[in-house]
């Protein structure tokens, strides 16, 4: 199995499970791999092989780790193609080049990004040994297929429409209380 990170420009890095557990966070030391954008903690999230397995959990990040868009509050396991979201880095578990698992669903389609210039050659990073594992917990959620979804609209666009929502109820909850105030003031000179 392999970690494959994307950027938001594109580039991808590939990260073996050489060991049980590969680590990300924007911490120059004590992680397997840094992320280095600012919406990303120090030690923000880990990968964990376990009886075949492999299962993700936030280590109390400010920002939260999301599995196909779910924000995380416990260790989760994923499935090949399952999309982790940490800051603006796209993460997913697959198989080795040229491998696949029998019995699961293929990769999920990557979400459309803007046009950029093709990336260089991917990265493939040697993680640096890690302690040992504990074993996921037993009442651990099973692992279920994404429910089909719109795109995503991409990061950007999601913030946009965001503010556009907000400004939109403000403006709701103003002529509503205009309307409110003129009924009873008009009502009240009858």
């Amino acid at each position: 199995m392999r970690l494959v990170i994307e950027d938001q420009a594109g580039t991808r890095s590939i990260v073996p499970f050489a060991s049980d557990e590969i680590t990300v966070g924007r911490a120059a030391e004590g992680v397997t791999f840094r992320l280095t954008d600012r919406d990303v903690s120090r030690r923000h999230a880990r990968f964990l092989r376990v009886n075949g397995g492999i299962w993700v959990e936030d280590l109390g990040s400010l920002t939260g780790t999301r599995v196909n868009g779910e924000r995380i509050t416990a260790r989760r396991r994923l499935r090949e193609g399952d999309l982790v979201e940490i800051g603006d880095y796209d993460l997913a578990v697959l198989p080795e080049e040229g491998a696949s698992l029998p019995g699961l669903p293929p990769p999920l389609p990557p979400a459309p990004r803007p046009a950029a210039p093709a990336p260089a050659s991917p990265r493939i990073v040697t993680p640096t040994p890690a302690a040992a594992v504990p074993a996921p917990p037993t009442a651990a959620r099973p692992a279920t297929a994404p429910a089909a979804a719109a795109p995503a609209a991409p990061r950007g666009d999601r913030a946009r429409v965001l503010r556009q929502a907000l400004v939109a109820g403000a403006i709701a909850l103003a002529l509503g209380l205009l309307a409110g105030w003129l009924a009873g003031a008009l009502g009240g000179k009858s």
